[in-house]
């Protein structure tokens, strides 16, 4: 009988002695069935995928440039200029469904929006002429979402590494146009226009003023318009390049949140004749999400939609590389307290399931709720911050999840 491993784009098993390091991504073309830690060196054949388009956008959103989904409502907003507004719109029809305006400031160059459990975030940080000094991000609660003035609160920063403040139009590295909430801190994305990388900093998520800190870069191939991050933490990059094609960049099996160090999948997306000019990404459940672009010349403002889930989510794999029916995802990651398993499980008394943390100790885990897709387990609520390994055993099958809390 073949021995099963299951292997996972969201897979390190650290606490195994010095466990083999290389591509854990059975998608990848150097994939390794013996590597256990990723080491973040999967390499993929080029891939293009085709953008749905749901609707036109209304003339009022010629340039929606942020998006968000939360309390299963879409929001988006317009970028530089524009008013200081979050616009509530049909995910169907693109129809404005109700309209919040902001108790601070005006719009300098609204570029994204993010949002955390209890608020959104519009990041006020665009910056072509490179030259801006008064960075900041509007921090919202969402009760205030259903009012018509919105209050707000405020986060100010700087970047570390800009010391020249002299306009530079479209050629320097210090535009900002992409960001999102993640492990109680805003993760932002630099829009190179000179060396088309990204450069990934953070910030915390209350009001003051800040330093951004710096924590890596990488090489993008083109401008990065906006981000998120997915409940099973894939990080989602939208962007364009100089000669007007999209790409998103999808990041996945990363070590804590140092996002560039794990698995890095592009997928071409063609040319702004196919999308218009991208700005906007949010995921909304299970690898689907919305994408918005502004009119472009010809190319009118539009609302599409796209799946990731065939590029990230798990599979299983045998000893002679063939792919197996079967998946499966847990989520939320990073967890607080509840963790759940979803996936095509025929007999879910047959699988087993442990917590451990990353020296390899085995912790308390409680079943809760078990049903053919989904199993929820509650860890101990004591535990704290840091990286976790979940493993589901039945048979020959074995999952391994990385998490965070």
């Amino acid at each position: 009988m073949k021995s099963l491993i299951f292997i996972l784009p969201f897979l390190a098993f650290s606490y195994v002695a010095f466990a083999q390091q290389g591509c854990t991504d059975a998608r990848a073309t150097n994939f390794d069935l013996n590597a256990v830690e990723n080491d973040g060196s999967c390499v993929y054949e080029q891939t293009s995928y085709t953008l749905d388009i749901i609707t036109a956008l209304p003339e009022v959103l010629r340039e929606s440039s942020g998006l968000s989904f939360t309390d299963n409502q879409l929001w988006t907003h317009n970028d530089s200029g524009n008013e200081n507004i979050l616009y509530h719109i049909d995910s169907l029809s693109g129809e404005v469904q109700f309209t919040v305006t902001l108790s601070l400031g005006e719009n300098e160059d609204w570029e994204d929006m993010a949002e955390s459990d209890t608020h959104v975030f519009i990041g006020d940080f665009g910056n072509n002429e490179g030259d801006r000094t008064d960075l900041r991000i509007y921090k919202v609660p969402k009760s205030n979402l259903n009012q018509a003035v919105a209050i707000s609160e405020l986060i100010t920063f700087s970047w570390p590494d800009q010391t020249d403040f002299t306009p530079n139009p479209l050629n320097h590295n210090f535009d900002c146009e992409a960001f999102f909430y993640f492990n109680d801190s805003l993760h932002l994305f630099s829009k190179n226009w000179e060396d088309n990388q990204t450069k990934h900093y953070v910030l915390p998520a209350e009001a003051g003023d800040y330093v951004a800190e710096q924590k890596e870069t990488f090489n993008a191939g083109g401008l990065i318009t906006s981000a998120d991050v997915s409940e099973d933490g894939v990080v989602i990059l939208l962007g364009y390049t100089q000669t007007a094609f999209n790409f998103f960049w999808l990041l996945f099996d990363y070590p804590d949140s140092n996002f560039f160090s794990g698995n890095k999948r592009k997928i071409d997306l063609g040319s702004f004749l196919n999308n218009s000019q991208t700005e906007a990404v949010v995921f909304r459940e299970n690898g689907y999400g919305y994408v918005s672009a502004e009119v472009e010349n010809i190319f009118n403002q539009r609302l599409m939609s796209f799946q990731t889930s065939q590029w990230t989510d798990p599979i299983i794999v045998g000893t002679d590389n063939l792919e197996l029916d079967f998946s499966a995802k847990a989520f939320p990651n990073p967890f607080q307290n509840e963790i759940i398993v979803k996936g095509d499980f025929k007999n879910t008394n047959d699988w087993v399931f442990k917590l451990y943390n990353q020296v390899g100790e085995e912790l308390h885990l409680e079943k809760g709720t078990f049903r053919e897709d989904l199993i929820e387990l509650q860890p101990d609520t004591h535990l704290p911050k840091g990286i976790y390994f979940l493993t589901a055993r039945s048979g020959l099958k074995l999952m391994r999840f990385k998490l965070m809390k």
